[in-house]
């Protein structure tokens, strides 16, 4: 059962829980208000809409202009769209329902459940985590959103003030549940996601207890949260992909100088990480007829009357069968998608080896529109759109990483933040980037390493080109305070007034 909807949930054994996810959750600000879900109850209902003639309804809001009032209704219900939210929201997912209404938690009855695309999946990520304490993360959760009654939100929790109430705190989940959502990890990536779930873990503290965060207002706070939370998406994505899978990432999103080798690598490299899903695809399906048909090591597929049978048995049959799922919607499968997909000739005979069939089986659904290996694949661009992380952001297939000037700000604030420091070196920031987010800027050891198993190969040349990049960007941003020709230090907007060489 869905915590959040009270709808049943499918089987862990289901395609959606080996992969981990069925679908990218959009916005960012969407991803954490589910995020938030775990922690916090709600009594607000989807389709409450906060406005001008609710707030009246209340006893909130009064006023004597009679003769403006449509005006007025209108300007402040176009106020609270834009302050409370939605309008953000909906600018980045233009296919919510128009008759539900989404906003930023300012507090906790904003708070309403959306479709968990992510299945909860960095909510069961903390779980994992060695020294991970649901009370202690609830009750930061709670002070960095709700208990902060400084500008716009004083306005706010005044016309709220008669729905205002104790903010409802959810009980810890069986550590039974957790287990059983990541059964479909082998033991090394086991291993993996226990590291990343003490990292995100360690981050996220340091995100809701440090002021370089909670001294920021509501929106840079939940903006930052939200980025933070997709960024672990990622992370969860490369992590599965393999333990020593690098992000090599452009120093700046675009820059003539690096549209050579440098953006060729780049675009290989993205390529490489987003075989993780039909990988994934593949085993689950290899692994699914394998347990279902032990004795079976090829499949006979023959085309009669234009029917397409599987061993004896039709083939939208066979499907249903040895997956255990219905389709829904769509257009349906039919002999002539099958017969192209597997080569098949009229009355004749064609055998398949299991792992042959699932590669065929996976092309021919890759091609349709609203393919379940589409919907998982397009977390990858999806999310690292939202944080400004993956270019082009459009339809392109020639997709890379690149470092953002959001990005970079944040992962700075960040770094410094868990550091408990005002400056440190921009090698040393670079490093860190690489040992604890697997993101490549410069040459080194291990990068060279991992992105040769990928048969992708740069010289120290384009490295270094790579670096004069990302350290102009970082100058245009104001996080960097140069010391020398070759020597910088990073800091933050606010802070870099105050640096003094010693």
């Amino acid at each position: 059962m869905d915590k959040n909807t009270g709808k049943k949930e499918p089987n862990y054994e289901g395609l959606a829980a080996y992969v981990g996810i069925t679908a990218p959750e959009t916005p960012k600000y969407l991803l954490a208000n589910n995020f938030l879900l775990d922690y916090f109850e709600t009594s607000r209902n989807v389709e409450q809409e906060y406005n001008y003639a609710a707030f009246q309804d209340i006893g909130t809001l009064y006023t004597e202009e009679e003769k403006n009032e449509d005006m007025l209704k209108s300007s402040f219900d176009c106020f609270f769209r834009r302050y409370l939210g939605e309008d953000s929201i909906r600018a980045e997912n233009g296919r919510l329902n128009k008759n539900k209404h989404y906003y930023f938690p300012f507090m906790p009855d904003m708070l309403v459940s959306t479709p968990a695309n992510l299945r909860h999946i960095l909510f069961y990520l903390q779980n994992m985590g060695k020294d991970y304490d649901f009370r202690k993360m609830q009750g930061l959760l709670r002070e960095y959103i709700f208990q902060d009654n400084t500008g716009i939100n004083y306005i706010i929790k005044i016309l709220l003030q008669s729905q205002e109430e104790e903010i409802r705190l959810k009980k810890p989940v069986d550590k039974r549940v957790c287990q059983g959502f990541w059964s479909m990890l082998t033991q090394a990536e086991r291993g993996r996601m226990r590291r990343l779930a003490d990292q995100f873990n360690e981050d996220l503290e340091a995100l809701l207890t440090h002021p370089y965060f909670r001294k920021l207002d509501f929106y840079r706070r939940y903006n930052y949260l939200a980025m933070l939370l997709t960024s672990y998406v990622i992370q969860y994505i490369v992590y599965r992909r393999g333990r020593n899978v690098y992000m090599l990432c452009q120093g700046a999103p675009r820059d003539s100088r690096l549209s050579g080798a440098f953006h060729r690598a780049s675009c290989n490299n993205y390529a490489d990480i987003r075989t993780l899903f039909p990988d994934l695809l593949k085993a689950f399906y290899t692994k699914t007829i394998k347990n279902k048909n032990p004795k079976v090591e090829s499949l006979l597929l023959l085309d009669v009357d234009g029917k397409v049978s599987v061993n004896g048995t039709a083939f939208e049959e066979f499907l249903a069968e040895t997956f255990q799922s219905k389709r829904r919607g769509g257009r349906k499968i039919t002999s002539e998608d099958v017969r192209k997909a597997f080569g098949l000739e009229e009355g004749k005979k064609k055998v398949f080896s299991v792992e042959e069939f699932v590669v065929r089986y996976i092309h021919m659904m890759g091609t349709r529109q609203g393919s379940t290996l589409t919907k998982i694949s397009s977390t990858l661009p999806t999310s690292g759109r939202q944080i400004d992380m993956v270019f082009p952001q459009n339809r392109s297939n020639k997709k890379y990483f690149a470092m953002s000037e959001n990005l970079s700000e944040f992962c700075i604030r960040l770094y410094l933040a868990r550091k408990g420091q005002k400056y440190d070196y921009l090698d040393h920031f670079i490093r860190d980037l690489q040992e604890r987010y697997h993101i490549v800027l410069v040459k080194s050891p291990e990068g060279e390493r991992a992105l040769r198993a990928a048969r992708i190969s740069l010289s120290a040349q384009e490295y270094g080109q790579n670096k004069r990049v990302f350290t102009e960007m970082l100058s245009g941003i104001n996080c960097l305070i140069k010391l020398s020709d070759s020597g910088y230090v990073i800091t933050l907007p606010e802070e870099k007034g105050d640096f003094k060489l010693l």
